[in-house]
């Protein structure tokens, strides 16, 4: 009934609002113009308390102001000379103490609100005059929030929200400057030269990343920095990549290195491992890589797995700490390098929305090239037939293959046709919004992304989106608010949420790749005429990719992350200047949820040698029985709480003597349900640590750096659990004397700086799984002949303690030429002790053989160079050019690595690299049975033929076997790496081109699909196999099958005679398949312009446009040919590296 009544009046309804707005306007008028009356009310009637005894009047005045808080102006000389005053008085009204005061020194005042104007006596007051203005941006947005100060006083006001001000000038404005301040802007000064209006324009803020270094938790200038950093602009990583920012990086900076070249196409969930300036500790076969670095977003440490979703569109400039000074600050998780990434926050000002879309054509530019079934069944006859053998396939069967008249039992499928697409178009967006006022500042950011891979689902066969595809989703918003002029608060939230698709067999494309790379194109069709669909065996390789992609259900896997930060930050100069305090505190959640949906439809096979019945019709075995779908699911979580604490000291003395220090604590709690079962499993892991660091500099010529950490561990017992860590560097500036800038004046800048340091490693894994506790002996089940019992199944290392790396580094930093170029190039060395392994040593009568200790007894060292040179043009306001490169240069050798069953000095993993390719050294060819008779024997396999690898005798006991396995020159990851670019801007043009390169890399070649029929029947053959000049052919072979005898028993043959089946003399390790993996690469080219014309903005309110053309992954300059050379250990069996065309499209409103 209500609701009806309001209704039926909606006359009376309308008029009441509007009273009811009119009364909410007279209650702020009435309530604003209260305070205004009460404010000028107040100072008249306030009271003060003194006694002052013969005191100049500017020290009357400071003590009357301190008490009152009212704004004092005047004219300094003239109270200056106005002589010293007494008053002593107590809870007097301000306006007779002034009344009493002023009028002996011959001055008198006037109050205008919460401003007293004092001027001399009898002097003609002109009034005070008020000065207005207007406040906006480069763009022409106005600026609210701006605070605008007479210099030299605590005179002030604020722009409002239109950006004007106005503001009262003393009567004698001539020597008056005004300031006007604000968040993210420069602060700009201006002479008032009597004018009634002032208009400003203030220019952005914006700290040029190759003139900063940021660690996390302070900001230092790069000139006075003595640590190892480089630090890249959120720009800077957009014009390399769309993708992952991790990725991007090991393109800019070469000393971060990508150790696993493991391209998963659109699977971002599995990453590569990464380094920075290569290996420093030992990785057993049993463990995860222990060089990986520490990333740090925001003040808090995350896994490389949140820096890899992270949307590059948030990142305001990432930093990557190198050397122990530059780490120090963060202890024991610094021990590898450390990775900063810096997210973007809001700006005081207006609105700032910016939406950026893309769409990205990608395509497989290099995959392997297979035989068809005719090429693959003949060559199968040769393998069989050199080895003195049956045919596989007769004369009829070859030509059923090449004529493909019975495609049931003699088909020709190329697989990847079958299940690959052409090309996919990916696309991606991003919107945030930003802004806020002189208190409190905001950003919030909305980003999607969504992906697939090249899989080609038929969707005739199922309704379910079986392909491998991915979704992101991700938001974040941050708020700044200064709650008083020395207190900060900072809140963050942050979520991302990915749901990815994937067939039943598995959860990354990798499976899908691998049974289309594995399946020859002669063993069955896609589908048999009879509608059946084929498998050639029970097991999961056996059946084809088709039906894996389309017909054996789907798996949803779903992950989420949440993030709460919230900071706290104090400044407490009115203790001492320069002193400030800070504390964090994060709670983050991550969990997952997948679903599996697995199905088997009926498959058969049809054998070729009894394929068909007598009329002729398909004869056709069961060989999978159907499965109707089940499903099954599962879920997983951890979360992390995050606390820290930080004092900082920043304060020059004297124009000369800079000192700053910080004191900082931190820690850290994880808990997750992966860990399993089991009472310690069960406990949270905790971290903590203490850290100080003290700086000096002298002129800004001499620095010195000192740090200290104390940091304890769980993982060993109470006597080694905490362990000091200490770091020193010093750094020298020859251009700060004129002398020698006098002497070399195109040498605009020139340092020197050095570095020491101690950093500590605590942390065991094996596999996954994070080793705790090891100092203590643990117990379990066991089964013996006896039965079941309880036996030790872990021995504790009681004397186990922290690993020790001992870092060096000597750096040179210089400018040239008005800084036109740039270069900076440093030494470094690193020597680790007392590296985490299991005893390998061990006689297996001491019963520790399956429970063997850990122990710190492995050691190594690294060492090596990196660099960057850049050159800056400017060629007029128009048009500049810039050309940059940067090369690291990395090798290692492990000193002690305990290992057992060494017989020979070249078998031990000790006094080699790291890492390095093990194999036999191949000499060639056997020419002929003299040749093989006349060599050792090789004990691979006993009949070993002319055409096969001949490998030499290296410990010289007329055998070749195991024991001459060497260590070869290089690893699979590059020793030197490299890159340049260049830069070019004309106008709103931009062009921007990228090369990356690697040098003195090795791979092994092998595998299925690269050795000529390994498994038999299983693995596609490479055409280059059937290229007569790239096979060992015996000349009897060659002759009768109509081969040219100048390519008979070719000594230089790629492949050696040809094998059904393995080849266990010829598919091994060895200098023969040992192949060069350097390569230079065209990663990037990126042509954009930008619009800013009038009309966009007056008629769509768009500020700037942005449109750009990106090209990545251009093109290769390699030996490998096959495919892409960073895949080049995978031989092909791996998602290729996409080459993709992105059109994207940045506005500003």
């Amino acid at each position: 009934m209500k609701k009806n009544r309001l209704i039926r009046f909606p006359g009376l309804l309308k008029r009441f609002r509007k009273n009811l707005m009119f009364i909410k306007c007279c209650i702020v008028f009435i309530f604003v113009f209260s305070l205004n009356l009460s404010a000028h009310v107040f100072s008249q009637s306030k009271l003060v308390t003194l006694d002052l005894k013969e005191v100049s009047v500017e020290k009357f005045v400071d003590a009357v102001k301190q008490q009152t808080g009212m704004k004092m102006m005047y004219n300094s000389g003239v109270v200056r000379e106005a002589g010293q005053v007494s008053v002593q008085v107590k809870d007097k009204e301000l306006s007779e103490v002034l009344d009493m005061v002023l009028k002996k020194v011959n001055l008198e005042y006037e109050l205008y609100n919460d401003i007293i104007l004092i001027r001399a006596k009898g002097e003609v007051p002109a009034g005070p005059k008020v000065l207005k203005g207007v406040v906006k941006d480069k763009s022409g947005a106005v600026l609210p929030g701006v605070t605008v100060v007479i210099k030299g006083t605590t005179l002030g006001v604020s722009t409002d929200i239109d950006g004007k001000y106005s503001i009262t000038i003393p009567e004698d404005g001539k020597e008056t400057v005004l300031m006007f301040t604000f968040v993210g802007m420069k602060p700009q000064e201006v002479r008032y030269a009597g004018q009634e209006t002032l208009n400003v324009i203030l220019t952005e803020e914006v700290a040029e990343m190759e003139e900063v270094v940021v660690n996390g938790y302070f900001t230092r200038k790069k000139e006075s920095f003595t640590g190892v950093s480089k630090t890249f602009s959120g720009d800077e990583l957009k014009t390399i990549s769309t993708g992952n920012i991790l990725n991007t990086l090991s393109v800019l900076d070469p000393s971060f290195t990508k150790v696993v070249n493991n391209e998963m196409g659109s699977d971002p969930n599995t990453i590569p491992d990464f380094e920075i300036r290569g290996s420093s500790s030992l990785k057993a076969e049993y463990e995860n890589n222990p060089n990986m670095p520490t990333f740090i977003m925001d003040g808090f440490e995350v896994t490389a797995q949140k820096v890899f979703d992270l949307d590059p569109n948030r990142v305001r400039y990432i930093t990557i700490l190198k050397d122990a000074s530059a780490t120090a600050v963060y202890g024991t998780r610094g021990a590898n390098g450390v990775v900063v990434v810096t997210t973007k926050r809001g700006k005081a000002g207006k609105l700032h929305v910016n939406f950026k879309t893309n769409a990205t054509y990608s395509y497989s530019p290099r995959m392997p090239e297979y035989t068809d079934a005719y090429q693959y069944a003949t060559l199968a006859n040769e393998a069989r037939s050199v080895r003195g053998d049956d045919p596989v396939y007769s004369a009829t069967e070859l030509e059923l293959f090449k004529t493909g008249l019975d495609p049931d039992l003699y088909p020709n499928v190329n697989w990847r046709d079958v299940i690959l697409k052409d090309h996919v178009i990916n696309n991606q967006h991003h919107l945030s919004i930003s802004g806020g006022g002189q208190s409190a500042r905001y950003y919030m950011s909305l980003g999607i992304l969504n992906s697939e891979a090249l899989f080609k689902q038929d969707k005739s066969a199922s309704k379910h989106d079986v392909n491998v595809n991915y979704h992101k989703y991700n938001f974040r918003t941050n708020i700044d608010a200064d709650l008083t002029k020395t207190t900060m608060l900072s809140l963050n939230l942050e979520a991302v949420i990915k749901t990815q698709n994937a067939p039943g067999t598995g959860s990354s494309n990798k499976y899908l790749w691998e049974s289309q790379a594995n399946l020859p194109p002669t063993v069955v069709p896609v589908r048999y005429s009879n509608g059946q669909l084929p498998a050639y065996g029970t097991n999961l390789e056996d059946k084809s990719p088709y039906v894996r992609l389309n017909y054996m259900g789907y798996t949803t896997n779903e992950t989420y992350s949440t993030k709460i930060n919230v900071g706290l930050s104090q400044d407490l100069g009115m203790i001492t200047e320069g002193l400030s305090v800070r504390g964090l505190f994060s709670f983050s959640m991550n969990g997952a949820h997948i679903v599996d949906r697995h199905m088997n439809p009926e498959q058969y096979y049809a054998d070729p040698k009894d394929g068909r019945y007598l009329d002729g019709s398909l004869k056709t075995v069961r060989t999978v029985n159907k499965e109707d779908m089940t499903a099954t699911q599962g879920s997983a979580s951890n979360r992390e709480l995050y606390f820290e604490a930080a004092a900082n000291y920043k304060r020059l003395f004297n124009q000369d003597h800079r000192v700053t220090g910080l004191a900082h604590f931190y820690r850290q709690e994880l808990t997750n349900v992966d860990w399993g079962n089991g009472v310690l499993v069960s406990i949270p892991k905790r971290y903590q640590a203490l850290s100080f660091r003290g700086t000096y500099s002298y002129k800004d010529t001499y620095f010195v750096e000192g740090n200290l950490g104390y940091t304890g561990s769980e993982n060993f017992n109470k006597e080694r659990r905490y362990g000091w860590f200490p770091s020193i560097s010093g750094g020298w500036v020859p251009t700060q004397y004129d002398w020698y800038r006098n002497l070399l004046p195109f040498n605009n800048f020139l340092k020197f700086r050095a570095s020491w340091g101690r950093v500590g490693n605590d942390r065991l894994k094996e596999g996954n799984v994070d080793i705790r506790f090891p100092y203590l002996t643990t117990l379990g089940s066991v089964y013996s002949t006896w039965g079941n019992a309880i036996a030790e199944n872990r021995t504790g290392s009681m004397n186990l303690k922290w690993e020790v790396s001992t870092k060096t580094n000597f750096g040179i930093d210089a400018r040239f030429f008005d800084d036109k170029i740039d270069m900076t190039v440093d030494f470094f060395h690193t020597k680790t002790t007392d590296i985490f392994q299991k005893r390998a040593n061990i006689p297996d009568e001491s019963g520790l053989s399956n429970v063997l200790p850990y122990a710190n007894i492995g050691s190594m060292k690294s060492w090596g160079m990196d660099g960057t040179l850049a050159y800056t043009h400017t060629f007029n306001k128009d048009m500049s050019l810039t050309v940059r490169g940067n090369f690291t240069h990395a090798e290692n050798e492990v000193i002690y690595w305990e290992q057992s069953g060494v017989n020979y000095p070249y078998q031990s993993y000790s006094g080699v690299p790291y890492g390095v390719q093990r194999g036999l050294i191949a000499l060639g060819l056997f020419k002929d049975e003299d040749d093989i008779k006349s060599s050792p024997k090789q004990t691979f396999m006993d009949n070993y033929r002319p055409g096969d690898i001949k490998y030499k005798d290296v410990n010289g006991d007329g055998k070749i076997d195991t024991d001459d396995v060497v260590p070869l020159n290089y690893s699979n990851v590059p020793f030197i790496q490299y890159g340049f670019a260049l830069d070019w801007n004309y106008k709103a043009f931009r062009v921007s081109i990228l090369f990356e390169g690697v040098s003195k890399v090795q791979y092994f070649q092998g595998g299925l699909g690269f050795y000529p029929f390994y498994k038999e029947s299983r693995g596609n053959l490479l055409t280059m196999v059937a290229n007569p000049a790239n096979r060992w052919i015996p000349r009897e072979y060659a002759e009768a099958n109509g081969i040219d005898l100048a390519l008979a028993e070719n000594p230089n043959a790629k492949f050696p005679r040809l094998t059904y089946g393995d080849n266990a003399n010829n598919n091994r390790q060895s200098t023969f398949w040992l192949a060069d993996g350097k390569y230079l690469r065209l990663k990037n080219v990126d042509v954009s312009y930008r619009f800013t014309n009038n009309w966009l903005k007056s008629r769509v309110g768009v500020e700037s446009a942005t449109l750009s053309l990106i090209g990545e992954n251009l093109h290769v300059w390699d030996k490998v040919k096959l495919f892409d050379p960073s895949q080049a250990s995978g031989n092909g069996a791996e998602y290729p590296l996409q080459r993709m065309y992105t059109l994207q499209l940045n506005l500003t409103f």
